[in-house]
């Protein structure tokens, strides 16, 4: 967030078709993730996708952006920015 990559109150979203699950989430202004239907903001993206699917599973890879880039994407970014 502090790179402008990522602001509050971005909208991520996640969908898997097989599974037939998908969800939102709001970015809150300390980086955590509230997802919809749940009451608790997740510190990170594995455990706010972990919510929603019950199992550990990569959030990073998973939650995207209105645009199509995952969180991963931005990390990603962001290093080869910083490098």
């Amino acid at each position: 967030m502090a790179a402008g990559l990522l602001r509050a109150n971005d909208v991520l979203t996640f969908r898997q078709t097989r599974a037939k699950r998908s969800a939102k989430a709001i970015v809150q202004p300390d980086g955590q993730l509230i997802v919809e239907g749940k009451a608790t903001p997740f510190q990170s993206p594995s455990k706010a996708a972990s919510a929603v699917t019950g199992s550990a599973i990569n959030g990073w890879t998973l939650w995207r952006l209105p645009d199509g880039r995952t969180l991963d994407d931005l990390r990603d970014k962001l290093m080869s920015d910083e490098g």
